[in-house]
């Protein structure tokens, strides 16, 4: 009996160490006014690079390697909404096992352009 509850135990941490808990991952999410993003991921320890699109307004969840360093370029199809700026964005980034970092991709207001309009004068004569 007690070899059949430690058959059984054992059973359950395997099935416990398989489940989505232990996934590492980059959950990317285009919150943009730049339409569609492409994501350029390399894997630091091999060169080898693998292309992600996801769309404005969506998600999208890589899975990674955990303890691998991975370069991530975020590129956009358009010019954004008038007074934003769809920047390539450039980041290096490793995760441990079981970690999801969320990457939120947001419009950026363009610096060169006033953030308030000038409110006219009116005289009266």
């Amino acid at each position: 009996m007690i070899k059949r509850c430690v058959v059984l135990l054992w059973i359950l941490l395997l099935l416990a160490a398989c489940g989505d808990d232990n996934k590492t991952a980059l959950n990317f999410k285009n919150q943009t006014e730049c339409g569609r993003a492409t994501i350029a991921l390399t894997n630091k320890d091999t060169g080898n690079i693998k292309e992600y699109h996801v769309d404005q307004g969506k998600s999208l969840e890589v899975e990674v390697k955990p303890g691998v360093a991975y370069n991530y370029v975020v590129t956009y199809a358009g010019p954004g909404q008038a007074g934003l700026t769809c920047d390539t964005k450039e980041v290096e980034t490793s995760l441990v096992s079981g970690e999801t970092i969320n990457v939120r991709l947001e419009s950026v207001r363009d610096p060169a352009l006033p953030t308030e309009t000038p409110v006219g004068t009116e005289t009266s004569e």
